[in-house]
């Protein structure tokens, strides 16, 4: 499985532009600085980070890719909490690899060395190679670059990532089924709390809980239709999402809860291991979280009540009669090539992220060699072998330098999980994949928001937060708003946001 990591921001750096190099026909895999014939193969060098020890580059799955393709990769691995200091420094330098991973083309760093010309524009090479073509356009979209694809993305599932998990055993009790509308998720979330679901003759449960900020500016107000962070309004321009007309209907939602009782008190200042904890110690009936944590809470919680079950399901559809979802950005990071690497090269390099954007290779890279270093049942559950480990494969090591292969379920999927669990979850993820909205914003920072954006974050969602316990009137709310629209500093700040828009999407 993958690891999921929190994105970090980018830090300032000074920008040196890089020589394009010279272009040639496309080949076949010997096709590079070197053919197969060549005394030396071509070297391709590659920074990427590590969420542990780094590995060497004499990993025999290495050497497998080297001889198919007559290269040599190295790999240089930086850990995660130091890897963007590293990646500023040499880029400031001109010192960049061949290949480099970079978290976010959109901050002012890098997209000023991509408006300078010094990665290559993918745009016309993708198509040519099968397994990266066949990620998802959305995909594409997400980090695309004034419309344009600068790097291979590190792909990550679109869906899964959130879900209403529900007490199964729960709502049998009760004779209830899972909630369709918000009138009936606040019924549930009543009757939870008040009609004793467990069955011990006390007032102990809860309805619902979930974490605070930053997911109170997501999951609690898009499941309404009120955007994810931004929406598109009925004028073609990029939005917050507190200025849609919707986000009432969700301060309103949730205000009612907050003050009925029936959800876990403190909510914005819940951490996102307590809605585990909660859950898990059978205190609570409904909850947000991935798909697959309906399996993963089951297991916590059967060692408490062995009779318990949470399964997860679709939100609730919202006033007007739609379920929302948030789609995931479908990435974590991209590839991008060094613009002095020469046409020939790029292309053998293109080669090699296509043969790793498998499943069959990216385990190689991620676990070595089947049999030795890890083993497959047939569910497909890898379990790595102690030699495997002490070699350094691992998906959080070596596998840090490939794009991986695109599976939509990776937020559905458990080793352990039956047969009849996986099908369920993935025909779960394939019905949010069919309402799921993505960001029309993603990754677009303007040149005001780095200045101002910390602060206004903060008042932002203190507003909503003290709206839903009741601290501040909706007409509080109201008079807010207005305040950002009336801010020259925000409306300078839409203006840049909708230029950018504009140019990621290339849109005339």
């Amino acid at each position: 499985m993958n690891k999921w990591l929190k994105r970090t921001s980018l830090g300032t750096a000074a920008v040196l532009v890089l020589m394009a190099g010279c272009s040639s026909p496309e080949g076949a895999s010997d096709s590079a600085g070197g053919s197969a014939g060549s005394q030396e193969p071509t070297e391709i060098n590659i920074l990427t980070t590590t969420y542990n020890s780094a590995p060497g580059n004499d990993l025999d799955s290495l050497k497998q890719i080297n001889e198919k393709f007559h290269v040599k990769i190295n790999v240089t691995y930086v850990p995660a909490n130091n890897y963007q200091d590293k990646l500023n420094v040499m880029l400031a330098s001109g010192d960049l690899p061949d290949v480099s991973l970079v978290w976010d083309i959109n901050t002012q760093t890098f997209a000023n060395a991509t408006n300078q010309g010094a990665f290559w524009d993918l745009t016309p090479y993708i198509k040519d190679y099968p397994n990266l073509a066949a990620y998802p356009e959305q995909i594409y979209k997400n980090v695309a670059f004034k419309g344009k694809t600068m790097g291979i993305p590190r792909v990550r599932p679109i869906d899964g990532h959130q879900s209403l998990l529900i007490r199964q055993d729960w709502l049998d009790k009760l004779g209830l089924k899972a909630p369709t509308t918000m009138d009936e998720f606040y019924a549930l979330m009543e009757a939870f709390t008040k009609n004793d679901p467990d069955g011990n003759g006390k007032n102990d449960t809860y309805g619902f809980v979930g974490q605070g900020t930053p997911t109170l500016s997501n999951y609690f107000l898009s499941m309404f239709g009120a955007g994810l962070q931004h929406y598109v309004d009925d004028n073609g321009q990029v939005q917050p999402s507190f200025f849609n007309p919707k986000i009432k209907d969700a301060l309103a939602f949730w205000n009612k809860v907050n003050k009925a009782g029936i959800m876990v008190p403190d909510l914005p200042l819940l951490q996102t291991s307590q809605t585990r904890d909660f859950m898990t110690q059978g205190k609570v009936g409904m909850g947000f979280t991935n798909v697959y944590d309906g399996h993963l809470y089951t297991d916590d919680l059967k060692k408490v009540n062995p009779n318990a079950v949470i399964k997860p399901y679709l939100f609730p559809a919202a006033p007007d009669g739609k379920v929302y979802m948030e789609a995931a950005p479908g990435s974590f990071g991209i590839f991008m090539i060094n613009k002095k690497v020469s046409e020939q090269k790029l292309k053998k390099i293109l080669e090699v992220y296509n043969y790793t954007a498998t499943r069959e290779t990216y385990n190689l890279v991620a676990y070595g060699i089947k049999g030795v270093d890890y083993n497959e049942n047939e569910a497909g559950d890898i379990t790595q072998t102690e030699e495997g480990k002490k070699k350094g494969y691992a998906f959080d090591t070596s596998a840090q330098w490939v794009s991986s292969y695109y599976d939509k379920y990776v937020k559905a999927d458990l080793p352990g999980m039956t047969p009849e669990t996986k099908e369920y979850n993935h025909k779960l993820v394939d019905t949010i994949s069919t309402v799921s909205v993505p960001n029309p914003a993603l990754g677009l920072v303007t040149p005001t928001a780095l200045e101002k954006s910390a602060d206004w974050n903060k008042k932002i969602n203190d507003m909503m937060t003290n709206v839903i316990i009741g601290k501040n009137s909706f007409e509080d709310f109201d008079k807010f708003v207005q305040s950002f629209k009336d801010d020259p500093s925000y409306q300078r700040h839409l203006k840049e946001l909708n230029e950018l828009y504009k140019e990621k999407t290339g849109a005339k």
